[in-house]
């Protein structure tokens, strides 16, 4: 149903029934994310129905993200003189409004462009995890990625969600991978641990609801825009309530709740 609500808010944006939109929220229970082009066996299903973990697709493309102890936040927005440019430069402005809501909080990330796999591991072995490599421009901590987004253009409009670390509980994704070897999910996983950095390690206070209301505020400083509070609309709702089967692809949880 998350990413329903986010292609449904995309499309009555890109509509004009809606006016641009930042949602922020977080997963229950907690669920696991493909990208649209990854393929349902890259994950042990019977594995995340044992330990209660939805699975989804996403309508954007990126890789494999547990979204567990973190705030998810998606952007869609119509065409316009700000937002008219390709791919990159409208991650970049958004990234630029992410950079500033963290400053809010107190903490300092970088902003630079992704590095390559590192050369102790083959090409396709961190093919599936968001986490472990990137190929766009990522916000860090030390060089350690803390941010981890994805984009897509639907009916003109830009759709771009992302998922934001608080805790560690993104670690355990290397468990819910199938068909992997105990040796290969460790070394996985020290990588993770290595290159990746939750707000908590440096801001042990920060709350998912802090973070919610840096992410309006500094979403509102860096663009001088001014925030309309509202709910998703029952159009909205019904929209996604059709789509919501499309992207479904283990469901612990009833549509709606």
């Amino acid at each position: 149903m998350n990413m329903a609500l986010d292609m449904a808010m995309t499309q009555v944006v890109a509509e004009g029934h809606v006016l641009p939109t930042l949602r922020v929220y977080r997963w229950r229970p907690w669920a696991i994310s493909l990208g649209y082009h990854q393929a349902e066996n890259e994950v042990d299903v019977d594995r995340c129905r044992l330990d209660n973990v939805d699975v989804v697709l996403r309508p954007t493309g990126g890789r494999a993200i547990l979204h567990a102890e973190e705030l998810t936040y998606a952007v869609s927005i119509p065409p316009g003189p700000a937002f008219s440019g390709d791919i990159q430069s409208v991650y970049s402005i958004i990234s630029r409004c992410l950079v500033a809501s963290l400053d809010l909080l107190g903490i300092n990330v970088g902003f630079e462009r992704a590095r390559k796999t590192p050369k102790d591991f083959t090409r396709g072995e961190l093919s599936s995890l968001c986490y472990a490599s990137s190929v766009q421009y990522e916000i860090n901590i030390g060089r350690r990625k803390l941010v981890g987004s994805a984009q897509r253009r639907i009916q003109g409009s830009v759709l771009q969600h992302g998922s934001i670390l608080i805790g560690d509980a993104h670690l355990a994704l290397v468990d819910y991978l199938a068909a992997k070897n105990g040796a290969w999910r460790e070394r996985v996983k020290q990588y993770m641990i290595k290159n990746t950095i939750s707000l908590n390690q440096v801001s042990p206070q920060v709350t998912y609801e802090a973070l919610a209301r840096a992410l309006h505020d500094g979403f509102q400083r860096e663009l001088g825009i001014e925030f309309v509070q509202t709910q998703n609309d029952d159009v909205e709702l019904e929209r996604a309530r059709q789509l919501a089967p499309r992207f479904s692809i283990l469901n612990n949880s009833s549509y709606g709740q």
